[in-house]
């Protein structure tokens, strides 16, 4: 019988191709850690499970058959297949660096940690996979007696692929597939909650390569897709809030600290949400939108005069107006025949 490995990687992914290949063959170079690779394949159309199988033989790979959709679902089916005694989640765009792994399972062998934490690096990549010169970043999580307040203030956390966590600490933890488009945002936030031993090293653990086809690539470009980010991230402050609540650990400064999260999720969708704005009124009767929260001079000076409920009114109005007006636009785009300008002529010097 094989020996228990000392981690499980668990990577979910559809329609891989090429980058959890890399992914894969990062893995591979792990030297001085026992560990599993667990692939599951969320229904890939593009024969990524048989190519796994033949140029990865020692991974444990397990398809779905059907796509769930949701990468929460791999991830639930990977936890219930792990071995190990902490796991690493990766996803298939994932570059995982082998020296900072290795510093992570160190400090968990020293530790016994629930969790342990690492830096990060985030870069771009464009169709081909290349690497995009000067868009490296390295991402450093927030001290673990400071968590709380971190996620309150909208710091940069490690989410999954950036910590090594205990299984025995997550193994009631399922991930929710309702906001399968933040689910690993909403995962490490209630672990961080959870009142388990936390430790960071100072190694950077994984790369995270962002693409153009990936849903926080588009992002950039896509309105709907924005809004539906920062809706799901809206769903997850009221988890945290009712956590906090429940635990009697929601303080005056953290009921401030949601309150101006609820108000950047209500400036960036912009819904005339009346039983949010109940909510935020309920945790800081004294809130008042100031130049701290309101980046915008312009619309800071707007609520001041009308009030916030009829500002979030009136601008929600003009986006929804703009964006029809940048819809028509492409259509006429569309329709212009091949070939064809703008109808301003070209200059014909400086």
């Amino acid at each position: 019988m094989k020996s228990q490995p000392f981690v499980s990687i668990i990577i979910p992914t559809y329609n891989g191709g090429s980058l959890i290949e890399e992914t894969l063959s990062s893995c591979l170079k792990i030297r001085g850690v026992s560990l599993e690779i667990i692939v599951i394949d969320d229904g890939s159309t593009d024969g990524t499970p048989e190519r796994l199988a033949q140029c990865f033989p020692s991974i444990r790979l397990y398809p779905l058959m059907t796509n769930s959709g949701s990468g929460s679902a791999g991830r639930n089916a990977g936890l219930s297949l792990a071995r190990g005694h902490y796991v690493k989640f990766l996803d298939h765009d994932d570059l995982i660096q082998p020296r900072g792994f290795k510093a992570e399972c160190e400090e968990a062998m020293r530790t016994d940690a629930d969790i342990v934490m690492s830096r990060w690096g985030v870069v771009s990549i464009d169709q081909e996979g290349r690497f995009l010169r000067d868009t490296q970043r390295v991402l450093t999580p927030p001290d673990p007696e400071r968590l709380p307040e971190a996620i309150l203030q909208g710091e940069s956390m490690p989410y999954t692929a950036a910590a090594l966590y205990k299984r025995s600490f997550i193994d009631d933890e399922l991930w929710d597939a309702n906001v399968s488009i933040i689910d690993d945002y909403d995962w490490f936030c209630r672990l961080a909650l959870k009142g388990g031993q936390t430790i960071k090293t100072d190694t950077i653990s994984y790369f995270w390569r962002l693409h153009p086809n990936s849903i926080q690539g588009r992002s950039h470009g896509e309105a709907t897709i924005y809004e539906r980010l920062t809706f799901a991230r809206c769903r997850v402050y009221e988890k945290i809030e009712h956590h906090l609540a429940s635990l009697g650990q929601l303080s005056p400064s953290r009921r401030q600290l949601l309150v101006r999260r609820y108000y950047d999720c209500l400036r960036c969708y912009c819904p005339n949400d009346r039983e949010l704005l109940a909510r935020m009124q309920r945790l800081d009767p004294t809130f008042v939108v100031d130049a701290t929260c309101e980046p915008d001079p312009r619309a800071l000076w707007l609520i001041h005069q009308i009030g916030l409920p009829s500002f979030l009114v009136l601008y929600g109005y003009t986006r929804r107006l703009g964006g029809a007006v940048k819809g028509l636009r492409r259509r006429l785009e569309q329709l212009r025949p091949a070939g064809a300008t703008s109808g301003r002529p070209a200059s014909a010097g400086r």
